[in-house]
């Protein structure tokens, strides 16, 4: 694969701004307080079972081989080419499905910031506001990471503003009022139990992806063999203490049964600034939230269309996917395609009742699609250790038996997240149903994955 001229533009700054608007989400806070004080001894299990394994693996693969691609060229050089496409694939599919649900989310937010919360539930105005953030995203990413860094920046910045103003609230309640949730040695027992837990377990894994999306845009990081290892080590102590200490804040406020899961994030948000006696807080965390979910379309967009540029430099998608800009020097091919995809998909989810639930299933299968390149990703770690030193690479400190208990852990994580993520949720009319459509599904993902890489490769030869 020749290396595309892309400006390298990211500095440490950069990539742990990134890090932190892809992966940190009050939601994810809010998510965990639901479940209560266990979501804490959960929260710290996902952090030392994938979390840590990821900023490691990333570490040491980025710094080895730090070009366009990631994940996609780790895969492809441990585990073959037609594993390498595959790998990408899943990863560039979950994200077709999975930026839909954020901006669906994002036009939700808006609603609740001006006060008209029925427009949430509006398919007009869905729609109209979900495309104009997506095609403008798509713009400013086409123009540049310099542009498009803008937004990824603010973003963050506001994630971190959202999630402090939360644990300030959190500590003037624990302050006047005590705390609103009991967490003593009883209290961290589950309620669910057995598969139940796993799937809290599961659910906190999946907030935690996005350590990897960065290294797919190696090119375009300034010095990325130091750039790298500081800037994920930054990010991964920021996020990980931020989802902590904002989760504690919001049970120190409400009890994990006043914490909403229809209203969610923008409720427990109003919630708190309802008991703490800040009026404004609410409006002000939503639009901080709204935000942030703007920064983090942004990244995913960009980022994952290096995929596509990646595979097509090795010829195994159209050429059409490697061209760069002219002027801009961006895959704007990569990026204008994965967008109308995107459309597609935020009209079909406003469509009627037959295609959103179709709809809806897509977005039950984001989270498999999203962890099976892990399952790749972490295999990769110990395989392209090679026998003699490489100066220039940051190693993870140990030898082959040290790598293979952070793939074995980062693995475990992945498989119970996956296992779990294919239990039929206890609102669907037939479990059967939903199984069938989740396999058929993924199965057809899949197929067609197999196809496209197949009649590419034949085309070589």
């Amino acid at each position: 694969m020749s290396e595309p001229q892309l400006r390298r533009v990211l500095s440490v700054t950069d990539v742990v701004l990134f890090n932190v608007v892809v992966i940190f989400s009050v939601r994810g806070m809010t998510t965990a307080a639901k479940m209560g004080p266990i979501s804490i001894l959960l929260w710290i299990g996902a952090v030392i079972t994938f979390f840590i394994p990821l900023a490691l693996t990333v570490t040491e693969l980025g710094t080895r081989d730090p070009h366009v691609g990631g994940l996609y060229c780790w895969v492809r050089d441990s585990l073959g080419e037609t594993h390498g496409f595959l790998g990408a694939w899943y990863y560039w599919v979950s994200n077709i499905t999975y930026l839909p649900s954020l901006l669906i989310f994002l036009a939700g937010a808006v609603a609740f910031v001006i006060r008209k919360p029925a427009l949430g539930d509006d398919p007009i105005f869905v729609a109209s506001l979900s495309l104009s953030i997506l095609w403008l995203m798509a713009w400013l990413n086409v123009r540049g990471l310099d542009a498009g860094k803008v937004v990824t920046s603010g973003g963050a910045a506001a994630s971190w503003i959202a999630a402090g103003l939360l644990v300030v609230a959190g500590a003037v309640t624990l302050a006047r009022f005590g705390s609103a949730t009991s967490f003593a040695p009883r209290a961290f027992q589950s309620a669910a139990g057995g598969m139940g837990t796993l799937a809290y377990f599961g659910t906190l894994s999946f907030a935690l992806v996005g350590l990897e999306l960065a290294p797919i845009m190696g090119a375009e990081i300034k010095d990325p063999r130091r750039t790298l290892p500081r800037s994920t080590l930054i990010s991964a102590v920021v996020i990980a203490v931020l989802y902590i200490l904002g989760t504690i804040a919001i049970m120190v406020a409400l009890p994990p049964a006043a914490v909403s899961p229809i209203s969610g994030a923008m409720g427990a948000a109003q919630a708190v600034a309802d008991h703490v006696g800040w009026p404004i807080l609410g409006a002000l965390v939503a639009a901080l939230i709204a935000f942030s979910v703007v920064g983090g379309v942004s990244a995913w967009l960009g980022g994952s269309a290096r995929l596509p540029l990646a595979v097509g430099l090795d010829r195994f998608l159209p050429q059409a996917m490697a061209r760069l800009h002219p002027r801009h020097g961006t895959p704007h091919v990569a990026i204008l395609f994965q967008t109308a995809l995107c459309s597609v998909l935020i009209i079909a989810s406003q469509a009627g009742s037959t295609v959103r639930e179709a709809y809806l299933i897509m977005l039950d299968m984001t989270i498999v699609l999203t962890f099976i390149p892990f399952l790749y990703l972490f295999l990769a770690l110990p395989l392209l250790r090679p026998d003699h030193d490489e100066p220039e690479v940051v190693r993870v400190p140990g030898g082959k038996g040290v790598l293979w208990l952070i793939a074995s852990l980062g693995l475990l994580a992945t498989v119970i997240t996956m296992v779990t993520a294919v239990i039929p949720p206890p609102e669907v009319t037939s479990g059967l149903i939903f199984e069938v459509k989740m396999w058929g599904g993924l199965g057809l993902f899949s197929i067609v994955g197999y196809v496209i890489y197949r009649s590419y490769r034949a085309a070589q030869t």
